[in-house]
């Protein structure tokens, strides 16, 4: 069962798998660099969303750091945020007058590249590229994920349908993403566990049999497709971890958000930040254990590539 589960989902696969002499380990003085870019970026991102009325709030570990460290998780390695769909809507449109000088994106269903399902924020001339993004022309950077918080049907019966059909749409638009960034590199890494090749195959295979549309229309198709047309009170947030399930509670649980500290700023947190952070980890003021660290594998890091290209 054990290797089933690991086999079915890419990211605990990933999570299983050894690393491999293309990742990049970060030094402590790195993490505390990266620490400090992301603080940058975050600043600038709630900048733009004070300007302009657009609601956003900490999400996952970033969130938990809030509550639990004041802070980033000490060996935390990225940053996610949380936006209502109709805020993020907004946040895209302005994105290029107010951040595309500095930043790049990638967001389905815009005129920015689909890189996977989650929107996302890149500081230019930065590196810390992931396996997907390797050797491709998408963004490389430091980047701040941004996770659309959707409203989902009340009634038990259409949400179970809905939900049942996201999950679908979202493992062929996944899987059509994974077969057309494929790389040598990228299969050795999976080949090297039983549940990695198992993942492997199967992602390319459900890739091969519906790559009769591209894997941008897929990803476009499954924004789309999850959207609520209406505010029916209980919200979700299906490119989360949990997926289309995982986090289905009261819009209370979310929204109006509440501040909480991070470093040395104050941040926007889900209105009920014990009710979010049970849903996500359960006993989440207990420090897990080293080898239950979520650890996110990284080609490079680099803060200024063009000085370092010009040495």
């Amino acid at each position: 069962m054990g290797l089933l589960k690991n086999a079915l989902s890419t990211r605990k696969a990933m999570q299983k798998s050894p690393a491999m002499d293309i990742f990049h380990e970060l030094s402590d003085d790195e993490l505390h660099q990266l620490q400090n870019c992301f603080l940058e970026i975050l600043k600038d991102i709630i900048a733009v969303c004070d300007a302009h009325h657009i609601c956003y709030m900490a999400a996952g570990g970033t969130a938990l750091g809030s509550v639990r460290h004041q802070g980033f998780i000490p060996w935390d390695d990225d940053v996610d945020i949380i936006m209502p769909r109709e805020d993020l809507n907004r946040f895209v449109q302005l994105f290029d007058e107010t951040l595309g000088d500095k930043y790049d994106m990638t967001a389905p269903n815009s005129k920015y590249p689909l890189e996977s399902m989650i929107y996302a924020v890149y500081k230019k001339n930065t590196l810390k590229a992931s396996l997907q993004t390797l050797d491709t022309a998408l963004p490389q950077g430091v980047h701040i994920d941004i996770f659309a918080i959707e409203s989902v049907p009340k009634n038990p019966i259409v949400r179970a349908f809905k939900g049942v059909t996201a999950l679908v749409l979202q493992y062929i638009a996944v899987s059509s993403v994974f077969r057309h960034f494929n790389s040598p590199k990228k299969k050795e890494f999976f080949y090297q566990t039983t549940a990695g090749k198992m993942n492997y195959r199967l992602r390319m295979t459900v890739g091969f049999l519906f790559s009769f549309r591209s894997y941008k229309k897929w990803g476009n198709l499954f924004d789309r497709f999850v959207r609520g047309k209406k505010d029916t009170g209980l919200w979700a947030v299906p490119t989360d971890i949990g997926h289309y399930f995982g986090h289905i509670m009261p819009k209370s649980v979310y929204y109006p958000p509440i501040k909480g500290p991070f470093e040395d700023m104050e941040i926007n947190l889900p209105h009920d930040p014990d009710a979010y952070l049970k849903n996500q980890y359960g006993d989440y003021m207990t420090i897990p254990p080293e080898a239950d660290r979520e650890k996110h594998w990284s080609v490079g890091f680099c803060l200024d590539v063009a000085a370092k290209e010009k040495q």
